[in-house]
């Protein structure tokens, strides 16, 4: 048998008594009645209140039962909640971020645009893309570092800065 074949397989099914047959049945009734024949009523019915006594005993387990599980359960989706409601609030401050940082990236590189036209372009360019994923989407790929080594080599390079004429 595979491992492919484990999963179309049937869950196994827990061991339970095999039902009584008719005639089992009626064997035990039988030796019931010869025991309890010769019984006064009053020892019938101090069984019966046993077996009431003993009935209501398991009903209240499973009720405590079926509330445990139910404040159990309740706790869980609280926890679930509180985590969900941690994880949109670390992804609305990422966001924040990004928008700052990439409004500041923007800002800088069009304010030395006219000096050094090669740090705008790395400013606004991939480098901005790549920082903009990795605080929104909260990842960054390979293909981003070399799309941003691509793009410093391509810019041009600064120019050395003019002398003014000597009088």
């Amino acid at each position: 048998m595979t491992m492919d074949d484990a999963g179309s397989l049937p869950a196994p099914q827990p061991q339970q008594p095999e039902p009584l047959q008719d005639e089992d049945l009626a064997a035990e009734a039988h030796r019931l009645v010869a025991q309890w024949y010769d019984a006064p009523p009053e020892a019938l019915r101090g069984a019966l209140a046993t077996i009431k006594a003993k009935q209501a005993l398991r009903s209240r387990e499973n009720v405590l039962r079926l509330e445990l599980n139910h404040e159990l359960e309740k706790e869980r989706i609280q926890a679930a909640a509180q985590t969900e409601r941690l994880r949109h609030r670390r992804h609305v401050v990422n966001v924040s971020v990004g928008a700052v940082i990439s409004i500041a990236l923007l800002g800088a590189g069009v304010t030395v645009v006219g000096s050094a036209p090669w740090l705008s372009v790395i400013l606004c360019g991939p480098s901005l893309l790549a920082l903009a994923k990795v605080f929104v989407l909260q990842r960054s790929d390979p293909d981003d570092m070399r799309l941003l080594s691509r793009a410093s080599s391509a810019a041009p390079l600064p120019s050395p800065p003019q002398l003014p004429p000597v009088p």
